[in-house]
């Protein structure tokens, strides 16, 4: 049996931002997010650019689209924005998707999820 902590957990996080540098966007009006791949052992890595419809109407919310939208997400583990509302978050966590509000640096939101996927690894 292998050792837990010889073993590399490797998971996407999706970053909601407009110039690919900062955490800058609220979940419901972002338009893109960019996606990495976090192996804890190595590092991380942009996969891709990922575009999405926006869900916020105004600050009305259709649950319908709500749900539509996880979908674009279910390979991931994390979700990084600036802003998230209630329905967002209860959406995102019915998918097992652990949403996070982390404005600032991507460079700086990645270290802090992967510190925060650390700690949970230590219940698992």
């Amino acid at each position: 049996m292998a050792d837990k902590a010889s073993i590399s957990s490797i998971y996407k996080v999706a970053i909601a931002s407009t110039d690919g540098e900062t955490v800058n966007q609220h979940y419901g009006k972002a338009e893109k997010f960019y996606i990495y791949s976090i192996d804890d052992q190595v590092g991380y890595d942009l996969e891709e650019e990922r575009h999405v419809q926006p869900v916020c109407m105004d600050g009305a919310h259709e649950i319908s689209r709500m749900k539509k939208s996880v979908l674009n997400f279910t390979d991931c583990r994390y979700i990084v924005v600036s802003r998230l509302g209630a329905a967002a978050s209860a959406t995102l966590a019915a998918a097992g998707i652990t949403a996070m509000e982390l404005p600032g640096s991507i460079d700086d939101a990645i270290l802090r999820v992967w510190k925060y996927n650390q700690i949970q690894n230590l219940f698992n």
